[in-house]
């Protein structure tokens, strides 16, 4: 999501203390065998009706993660993780999004 525009609610731009936050805590659950593993991440968008972080992979890519908050390393397949495959695709994730 460019940085000038505003997600539809209940998503929010974390502010810079709380994306080290989210940031640390999926590196402390992405574990060896995660698809994400090695991976830098940069928290830009995040649900505040539940976990799900919206973060720049170091490729240039996207993933939708759903914390546990455990602080550990999870077992595959957590934590779950969506890949989509561009910037239309994870608007329209963001958009239909829902509990």
């Amino acid at each position: 999501m460019p940085p000038d525009l505003q997600p539809p609610e209940p998503w929010f731009r974390p502010d810079p203390s709380q994306a080290a936050r989210l940031e640390r805590e999926a590196a402390a659950e992405i574990g060896p065998g995660h698809e994400l593993a090695g991976h830098t991440l940069t928290a830009i968008t995040a649900c505040s009706g539940c976990d799900r972080v919206i973060f720049q992979v170091d490729d240039g890519t996207f993933a939708i993660v759903h914390l546990t908050w455990t602080t550990r390393h999870e077992p595959d397949p957590w934590p779950a993780t969506q890949r989509p495959g561009g910037y239309i695709a994870l608007e329209l994730l963001i958009n239909d999004h829902s509990h």
